[in-house]
Formats: C-alpha cells, structure tokens, sequence
C-alpha cells in the first residue's frame, strides 16, 4: 500500500516486491528466492517469515546473485516469524533503519530520481486484538512522516472482505477485517491492485 491525502503517491520507475517465504533456511527456497530477483530485478525486496534468528551478508548476496546488496534484517522469534527487507545498492541509498514488534523500516532515497521514501516491511500476527495495536503504533509512525513517499507491505495476516478468503473454512473475521479496512482509510493509503489475478488468502 502506498500513501496518498496527507502522503504523496510513489511516483517512481522502481521495483518493490514483497513475499511471505515461509522459511528461508533451505537451499530450494533461497534458489526460488534468487530467481525470482533475477526475472524481477526489484530495486527493494521485502521478505517475511525468515524463520532464521540471523541473516548475514552471505545469504543476502547469495539470494541478490551479486555483492551490490545491503539488507537489514529482524530476527525470528525461536522458529517463527523473521522479516528482511534487500536492496539494490546501485538504485537505492538506505541511511536509516527501524525495528519494532512486527515491523522493519527503512528510509532513504532512490540514486537515480533523488526521490526519498520509507517502507514498512509487516509481518502481523494473527489475533485481531494484536493487529488492532500494530495498526496504532503504524498509524503514529504513519502521521510523522506526512508529504513523504511511504509503502506499507508485508503479510498482514487478515483480509480486506470475505470475497479475499479461501479455505474450507467460510468464517470471516469481521472485527480483524474491519480494522484493517480502518486503519487503511484513517492513514489515506492505497491498496495497489494487482495484475494477473485475484488477491486470496488460503
């Protein structure tokens, strides 16, 4: 999501993309990784669900494909969660990065257009009342930084409607998805619609 009102719109020829991993210790998943930012070629790459305590140089450049990466990096809690947000030194200057509960930020400025930005890399968790936090603690971050380029994504662990949801169970978390949709509306983002398909979550 991209701010817009009291946030300006990202108006830049770049690349972000965002991916739940579900565990980026084994081998394979740091291949579909690595492809995937060959075929890409995103400036930020935005990961959740590491599921490792530490990421080092080694393993960002070898799911970059070359040294012209810098990361940083939220460990996981045991054998869950985990966030890291990559990117690609030759695009993207990062001066500044922020961790709190569910959340890594980065600030900085694109090399070639010198547009600044701020993106919020989420990993929410599942229980509404938790995610009602989350999206006030965002919200204050979201107020400082008006006039500013911000991007919110990750894995929010709730849906925007029922239409969203897939599974052999039809209920709905209305609170969970009303809040969200609040949360949204109150900090004047803009949910990007996506190309090829359509959003569910299983």
């Amino acid at each position: 999501m991209v701010g817009r009102g009291r946030f300006r719109c990202v108006n830049i020829a770049m690349q972000l993309l965002s991916w739940n991993v579900k565990g980026l210790g084994g081998a394979g998943k740091k291949k579909e990784v690595c492809n995937l930012v060959r075929e890409k070629k995103p400036f930020i790459l935005c990961l959740q669900e590491t599921k490792l305590l530490v990421i080092d140089a080694f393993v960002c450049k070898s799911i970059w494909g070359d040294g012209n990466v810098d990361y940083s990096y939220q460990p996981s809690v045991g054998a869950s969660g985990g966030i890291v947000t990559l990117w690609d030194l030759r695009e993207v200057e990062v001066w500044s990065s922020v961790s709190f509960d569910h959340v890594l930020a980065v600030a900085g400025r694109f090399v070639q257009s010198g547009d600044l930005f701020v993106v919020f890399n989420v990993y929410a968790p599942c229980d509404s009342s938790r995610q009602q936090a989350l999206w006030h603690v965002l919200s204050s971050r979201l107020v400082a930084l008006a006039n500013q380029n911000v991007c919110v994504c990750g894995d929010f662990n709730v849906v925007r409607c029922v239409e969203e949801r897939r599974s052999v169970s039809s209920v709905c978390n209305q609170t969970g998805s009303d809040n969200f949709n609040g949360f949204i509306i109150n900090n004047c983002l803009v949910d990007l619609p996506l190309r090829g398909r359509t959003y569910t979550w299983y």
